[in-house]
């Protein structure tokens, strides 16, 4: 690399080099050397450090080393943006929708912003530091030796709570303190009825009221919200019903249940059922106000019956 030398400077070859003169740069020369990357590790900071390691120790020709530099990733980012502008107008004028055609650009922006910063990789993953086999090992390692230690692993507080508030929505908030202060609820199945079941098809799962009782603000996308608190390891699905059968009646009288059995000949229902996780609990103990709460009138779910006789007989456990 070469550069020109202001006016006025006086900057002798002995000042460059102790032993002998700078040799004169050729065509041939520069021919033959490959050339550095601009891109790759460190994006702008990179190309800066590696233009700075042949450039002059004096201070103005740093200043100009990074002011070239400077105004190389302005003008790629000003053709870019020119760029995307001409996309944007071609894909409008062919009748593509203004709004998707801009998040499209706005994504793009982003994706760049991030490569040149060395947030994100050519594939648009995001760079995590501190993921390495070595780097995990001695995370690993540090938590074995400081197990012992009560100060600093709380009993009741798990490091993965405030992480998860941050992952979930207001509804599955709301969903999450209802299930820890009512327990486990009921969950419908609409099924084909066939002889024995064999051949039965699922028309409809999972049509429950735990939306509807928690009070969410978006009740119909109670299936996504149960999928993201499974994942979460919140929430439970199980193949076994509650202890009181007729808490499905409530279900089954639903406008989704009803519109569920219409669609085939013969349908019938299968009882299933929704539940915190030991994990669910205690997140919803430290992370919401339980005091006080009854989940608006469905936590007491006594219906007031009269029991004659003996009641319903106790089931009898074998040992063997």
């Amino acid at each position: 690399m070469t550069h020109a030398v202001p006016e006025g400077d006086d900057i002798s070859s002995e000042a460059l080099a102790p032993s002998e003169a700078p040799p004169k740069a050729t065509s041939a020369t520069a021919a033959e050397s490959p050339a550095a990357p601009s891109g790759g590790a460190g994006g702008f900071v990179g190309d800066l450090a590696r233009s700075a390691s042949g450039s002059p120790s004096d201070a103005a020709g740093l200043a100009r080393l990074a002011s070239t530099g400077f105004m190389k990733a302005m003008s790629g980012f000003a053709k870019g943006s020119l760029e995307q502008a001409a996309t944007a107008a071609r894909q409008i004028s062919e009748g593509a929708p203004v709004t998707q055609v801009i998040d499209q650009q706005i994504e793009s922006a982003r994706h760049s912003a991030a490569s040149f910063m060395g947030l994100e990789d050519a594939a648009g993953r995001r760079i995590i530091k501190g993921t390495s086999r070595k780097e995990l090992r001695a995370r690993g390692t540090a938590l074995i030796n400081q197990s012992w230690n009560a100060a600093v692993q709380p009993k009741d507080q798990h490091p993965a709570f405030s992480r998860i508030l941050d992952e979930i929505t207001h509804d599955e908030a709301r969903v999450i303190r209802f299930l820890a202060a009512c327990g486990s609820q009921p969950v419908v199945d609409v099924r084909t009825k066939t002889p024995f079941g064999v051949g039965s098809e699922r028309v409809a799962g999972g049509i429950s009221m735990i939306c509807e009782m928690s009070g969410c603000l978006y009740p119909e996308r109670d299936h996504v919200y149960f999928a993201n608190l499974n994942r979460l390891g919140l929430l439970r699905f199980s193949e076994e019903p509650v202890a009181d059968f007729r808490r499905y009646s409530l279900i089954e009288c639903q406008p989704r249940c009803m519109e569920a059995m219409a669609k085939t000949n013969k349908a019938t229902t299968v009882y299933r059922s929704i539940y915190l996780s030991l994990f669910g609990y205690q997140f919803a103990d430290m992370c919401f106000e339980m005091e006080g709460y009854d989940a608006g009138g469905w936590k007491d779910n006594d219906r007031g019956d009269r029991i004659i006789g003996k009641g319903i007989p106790e089931l009898k456990v074998k040992h063997h």
